[in-house]
């Protein structure tokens, strides 16, 4: 099958970043909360978030050569946003362990690289056929309602951490959750590629997209 180790190691890829994120984002958070807490969970906190960093850079290298046949320059953005992500990772984790001051609302700045990137990804995945269609669809709304959410809560409206704002994160986690799963367990589907097809906005790539 193309590709089954890129896959496999993109399924964990996904699955590690995102427990690490929640880790790390949750230890910052106590610190921010009670700094007489010592710095050594600030530390683990933005440790653990800088592995974030580096593995969803690392997805999108990984992805690069199986996405690239299907649509090249849509691939190379999703490539560029998730090296993004990691660059505002890192960033903010430097600003935390340098300043010891909280920036408020930080992971709004990672769910929008994260949400833009999802969009690319889950778009790729759709017109390529590379796994089922309920899946990329899926991932298209579920990246859809995360970035109403980063914006509904930058315009105040809502505060997607707490109450019926966590609903933003439900239909994207949820994919971010059964995508790696199926990668590791089942890989990509096989397609023939149609060239540049994602790029040009064009047809699906296979019969099996509509599965």
């Amino acid at each position: 099958m193309p590709y089954r180790k890129t896959a496999v190691l993109v399924g964990l890829l996904f699955l590690s970043s995102t427990l690490t994120f929640a880790l790390g984002s949750s230890l910052v958070g106590d610190y921010f909360s009670d700094p007489d807490s010592g710095e050594g969970g600030l530390l683990v906190g933005v440790l653990l978030e800088g592995y974030t960093a580096f593995a969803v850079a690392g997805i999108g290298v990984a992805l690069f050569p199986v996405l690239k046949p299907h649509g090249r320059r849509l691939s190379a953005w999703y490539l560029i946003l998730r090296c993004a992500e990691c660059a505002a990772i890192v960033a903010v984790g430097c600003y935390f362990l340098a300043s010891k001051n909280e920036l408020t609302d930080y992971a709004l700045l990672v769910y929008a690289f994260s949400g833009a990137g999802g969009l690319a990804l889950s778009y790729l995945l759709l017109c390529a056929g590379l796994v089922a269609r309920w899946l990329s669809v899926l991932g298209l709304v579920g990246y859809a309602v995360l970035l109403a959410g980063v914006g509904s809560d930058l315009l105040g409206l809502v505060d997607i951490n707490s109450g019926a704002g966590v609903l933003f994160y439900v239909p994207g986690g949820l994919f971010e959750v059964l995508l790696p799963l199926l990668l590791i367990f089942k890989g990509f589907r096989p397609v023939v590629p149609a060239p540049d097809a994602c790029g040009r906005g064009g047809r699906l790539a296979s019969e099996g997209a509509r599965g």
